[in-house]
């Protein structure tokens, strides 16, 4: 609770909020997240900057265009690579893009 309060903060749009880091960090204390997750933001986000999204295109609002299958692959390909790349790199998703289960379960044990 007093590490709760110390990082609490007021912003314009809730009157206490704890800030990412400190969420995470709490939340993590201790888990074996804890130690692989500092090590796959680095490797997927260099620098602090997400991965850039190549996949051009509006893909709601008034679009009316019919995608293909192959467009609509595409796009969420990019949208979700930085997603892709967290979950590789911290060994719940194998290169071919499969769940492991059993990684999943052993980190949230922790």
């Amino acid at each position: 609770l007093a590490l709760a309060s110390a990082v609490a903060y007021e912003d314009e749009n809730s009157r206490y909020c704890l800030g990412h880091k400190a969420t995470g960090a709490i939340c993590l204390q201790g888990s074996t997240l804890a130690e692989k997750l500092p090590a796959a933001f680095e490797a997927c986000f260099a620098g602090g900057e997400r991965r850039a999204k190549t996949v051009a295109g509006n893909r709601g609002g008034d679009d009316m265009t019919c995608y293909s299958f192959d467009d609509i692959m595409a796009w969420v390909e990019q949208e979700f690579i930085d997603d892709g790349c967290v979950l590789k790199h911290i060994g719940w998703m194998d290169a071919q893009g499969n769940h492991l289960e059993d990684e999943i379960h052993a980190d949230l044990a922790t």
